[in-house]
């Protein structure tokens, strides 16, 4: 069993290869409803092979290849069959094959790769706009060129925004992963190693990481980004390690409070003020602290001031997207009996020390 759990998400993805044809020809022949329904089963193995390469822990660089060459082969077959039906997706798929083609002639002939945040918002602009192109042909009356032409110049900024950064990076010495890794975590890994912050490992987030994965994956994003564009990454590191900082878990909380007083637009205050009384003010600079307070934006009253806080609240929201894609979560939330007894655990400490006091 433990070798066959090596093969199985590798056999999941390889599936939305082989259904990509079959997607094409339902499409051409006008069966639709059919075509949605197998989209959305050989979609949802994209939701399942990452999960279960993650829970066995056999994640691996061809796994990891073969994900992103079966993402593409589904997205070039569903614009094919768009194409057929409204041409304007013809310049989507023309200019997505231009930016595949550039980023495989940097690999292999400059040794360059990189993905880049606008690239990651490209691909969801695409998949968003796909989806749109569906409703128009089951419902006539919609109409999406709007977004296809949105999502031209989404891509267009891409493809400049990738030959810059590749223009660039020809004649710089890169550094590895490794190397870059180190000298981040040189910056916060005082911030990490204190109790507090450990044991955010516990703390639920958005789905198969707590809340300290995502604040150290969000937070070396803006670092590398930041380093990379000129901006103040040291400020934009440590707010990136402490802008989810708040004192419990959000799941768990079941407190009856007004809408503009739940979690979404209160936890960016109450992470500065644990962050401070935890780490002080040396740590949390006005600098700092002005970078966090405003990653929820719009859902919170103040606008962003900078481009490191307009960076940190773009990164936040790509990072966290996963949230938005995962039925897994869902399935936690309200069927997974393990998540809701440690949700009720929870739940009666909190009663219990509101009892000693």
């Amino acid at each position: 069993m433990k070798n066959l759990k090596r093969y199985i998400p590798n056999f999941l993805t390889s599936l939305r290869i082989l259904f990509t044809p079959i997607v094409i020809y339902l499409g051409i022949t006008n069966h639709y409803f059919l075509l949605i329904g197998i989209a959305i089963v050989i979609a949802f193995t994209d939701f399942v092979d990452g999960f279960l390469a993650r829970k066995w822990n056999v994640t691996s660089e061809l796994g990891a290849k073969l994900d992103m060459f079966a993402d593409k082969m589904l997205a070039i077959g569903l614009l094919i069959v768009l194409i057929v039906r409204n041409h304007a997706f013809f310049y989507v798929l023309v200019l997505e094959v231009i930016i595949a083609l550039m980023n495989l002639y940097f690999y292999f002939k400059k040794g360059i790769a990189a993905s880049l945040l606008v690239g990651k918002l490209k691909t969801w602009v695409i998949f968003i706009t796909i989806i749109l192109g569906f409703v128009e042909l089951v419902y006539p009356e919609f109409h999406v060129d709007f977004f296809v032409y949105l999502t031209l110049a989404w891509q267009i900024v891409t493809l400049i925004c990738y030959f810059l950064y590749r223009n660039r990076s020809i004649d710089v010495k890169k550094k590895t992963v490794e190397e870059e890794y180190f000298d981040f975590y040189e910056l916060v890994g005082p911030i990490l190693k204190k109790k507090d912050m450990q044991l955010r490992k516990n703390y639920p987030h958005h789905i198969h990481e707590s809340v300290y994965d995502h604040v150290l994956r969000v937070s070396f994003d803006c670092y590398k980004i930041g380093k990379r564009w000129g901006m103040d990454y040291q400020s934009l590191a440590i707010a990136g390690i402490l802008h989810d900082f708040y004192e419990k878990p959000w799941q768990y909380d079941l407190e009856v409070k007004p809408f503009f007083q739940k979690h979404a637009f209160t936890h960016a205050k109450n992470a500065i003020v644990n962050a401070k009384k935890i780490y002080g003010t040396k740590v949390v600079t006005p600098k700092v602290e002005q970078i966090m307070e405003t990653h929820m934006f719009p859902l919170n009253k103040k606008f962003p001031r900078s481009k490191e806080a307009w960076l940190l609240t773009i990164v936040d929201k790509a990072d966290s997207m996963d949230f938005l894609l995962h039925p897994i979560l869902l399935y936690k939330i309200f069927f997974d009996k393990e998540y809701r007894q440690k949700k009720k655990d929870y739940q009666q400490k909190r009663k219990d020390e509101k009892g000693v006091k």
